[in-house]
C-alpha cells in the first residue's frame, strides 16, 4: 500500500497502521542489531573452540612432560646406580693395580740382581770416609769409585732387557704426571 491508498482509509486505521510500520521498522533494526551480535558471538565461540583446543594440546603436551620426567628419574636413578657399581669395581681394581706393582717391583730387583750376577758385577762396599784432613784425598778417590760403581750399575740396569720391555709404561707414567 502506498500513501495514496492510505487516503481511502479512516483516520484511526490510516493512525494503526503507521505505528504498525514503525514497529516493523524498529523490529527490523533490532533484528539487524541481533544477527550482528548472534555473528560476532559465534565468532567469539569459533575463537574459543580454538583457544580450547591450543590449550588441550599443551595441556597434552605438558603431561608427556611429566610422564618423560618420571621416566628420566627412573634413568637417573639406575645411571647412579651403575656408577656406584663402576666407583666400586673401579677401586678394586686400582687395589688391585697396587699389589700388582709392588710385585712388579720386587721382580725387577730380582731380576736386577740375577742379571747383574751373570754379569759379573758385584757390589762394592762403599768404605767410611776418613775424617782427617789428610784423608780428603782418600774421601775424593772412594767417593769417584762409588760414582764409577753407580755409573756402571745403572748402565748394568738400563741394559737389561726388563728395562728395554718396560720403557713404554715408563712414558706413559711420565705423561701421566705431567698433566
Amino acid at each position: 500500500m502506498t500513501d495514496e491508498d492510505l487516503s481511502d482509509l479512516p483516520g484511526p486505521v490510516r493512525a494503526e497502521l503507521t505505528r504498525l510500520r514503525a514497529e516493523r521498522v524498529v523490529f527490523v533494526a533490532e533484528r539487524e542489531k541481533l544477527l550482528a551480535q548472534l555473528r560476532e558471538a559465534d565468532e567469539n565461540g569459533r575463537a574459543l573452540l580454538a583457544d580450547r583446543d591450543r590449550l588441550a594440546a599443551r595441556v597434552a603436551e605438558f603431561e608427556g612432560r611429566v610422564l618423560d620426567a618420571d621416566e628420566q628419574e627412573a634413568q637417573d636413578a639406575a645411571l647412579r646406580a651403575e656408577l656406584a657399581s663402576a666407583r666400586t669395581e673401579r677401586d678394586a681394581l686400582r687395589a688391585e693395580v697396587s699389589r700388582t706393582r709392588a710385585e712388579r717391583d720386587r721382580l725387577r730387583l730380582r731380576l736386577l740382581d740375577a742379571e747383574l750376577a751373570l754379569a759379573g758385577a758385584t757390589p762394592t762396599p762403599v768404605a767410611a770416609a776418613p775424617t782427617s784432613a789428610a784423608g780428603d784425598n782418600d774421601r775424593v778417590a772412594a767417593a769417584e769409585a762409588q760414582a764409577a760403581h753407580l755409573a756402571r750399575e745403572l748402565a748394568a740396569t738400563r741394559a737389561t732387557v726388563s728395562w728395554r720391555v718396560t720403557a713404554p709404561l715408563r712414558a706413559v707414567r711420565r705423561r701421566g704426571r705431567a698433566r
